[in-house]
């Protein structure tokens, strides 16, 4: 799988887990457990903006540079450290369903991480 087809799926993932905490905060909160709703729409807006620097950062045939791909890796690989923290604390993510879903966001979350890694460029190509 090429560098640009890793990021818009993952722009794709960040949009679309980011409208879902936007828009519905509160059914989210529910269904993880017990995190703040504004903490859910802070991600949201958060995930949105990352969603359309993925997109961005490759879009129109431009080739993705090396200091974009090391933001987008790291940023993923937190989400996955972060997730097992919270499970493995009992903190917020603490329903039986919420932390089946999150391990399995956090796992596509961690591959996409890890293909972006692996496809890493190089070095930085010149500025035009």
């Amino acid at each position: 799988m090429s560098l640009a087809t890793v990021l818009r799926l993952n722009a794709v993932s960040c949009l679309g887990f980011g409208l879902l905490f936007l828009f519905a905060p509160g059914v989210t909160a529910g269904f993880l457990g017990t995190p703040p709703v504004w903490l859910l729409v802070a991600l949201g807006a958060g995930l949105i903006g990352n969603g359309i620097l993925l997109w961005l950062s490759q879009h129109r045939g431009r080739a993705p540079r090396r200091h974009e791909v090391l933001f987008f890796s790291i940023g993923d690989f937190g989400w996955v450290a972060m997730t097992v923290v919270l499970i493995a604390s009992g903190f917020w993510i603490v329903t039986p369903e919420g932390r089946i879903a999150a391990l399995l966001v956090a796992a596509g979350v961690g591959a996409m991480g890890v293909l972006q890694w692996r496809g890493l460029p190089r070095s930085e190509a010149p500025h035009s």
